[in-house]
């Protein structure tokens, strides 16, 4: 095993022993230690995985937007209703079920989103840095797992990783009346999840 590899197996293995200790109930914890064990076996090439296409339309007058597969199949829909005001979305299956919701923005906090399933808090995103070239957020899951985002903002492009493995790649391309971006995930890896944690991140950066 490489070097990357035993370090991100240590990580997972601290991390499951401890999430026994948060309470949060059985459901929940079971929840996050699948999620920590598909963090833990994404090693193939993100470019091998499934790629998503994002089309948010500027002047949709709901700013809601549906994520598609690569064969144009509508997949995950953003609800986005609040977008002006709260910074507060949601992610939903084809048929309208919500899956994640991102909190609204606190004026006060206005570096920080919480993710939740259901009515259970599973992760806060908080902007680390900004340069005038860099986007840097962290990702910190209930459990303490952590995920970092790192991006370009003059060719828009983001990585998502798990210590040195790259778990999911953004990817942005606009036009005069839409942007377009595309999400690659690792295979095996919540793609809901993901796709949640890249459209916060969007969020976060367009409220900068």
């Amino acid at each position: 095993m490489s070097d990357g590899f035993g370090g991100l197996l240590g990580i997972a293995q601290q991390l499951l022993g401890s999430e026994q200790q948060q309470g949060h109930g059985a459901g929940h914890d079971d929840f996050l230690q699948g999620l920590s064990q598909r963090l833990l076996e994404g090693h193939e090439p993100v470019q091998n995985g499934v790629t998503y296409e994002i089309d948010e339309k500027f002047f949709s007058p709901t700013h809601d937007f549906w994520i598609k597969n690569s064969q144009g199949q509508k997949v995950f829909q953003v609800d986005d209703k609040l977008f002006s005001f709260s910074g507060a979305l949601a992610l939903q299956d084809a048929q309208g079920n919500e899956l994640y919701r991102v909190s609204e923005k606190i004026m006060t906090l206005r570096d920080i989103r919480y993710i939740n399933r259901g009515d259970q808090r599973i992760a806060t995103v908080h902007k680390a840095l900004f340069s005038p070239l860099v986007y840097k957020f962290t990702v910190t899951f209930e459990n303490g797992a952590e995920l970092h985002v790192a991006g370009n903002i003059t060719d828009h492009q983001y990585a998502i990783t798990y210590g040195q493995q790259e778990v999911a790649h953004i990817s942005r391309k606009w036009s005069l009346l839409s942007e377009h971006y595309g999400v690659t995930i690792v295979p095996g890896q919540d793609d809901a999840l993901l796709l949640t944690i890249s459209a916060c991140v969007e969020d976060m950066v367009i409220d900068d």
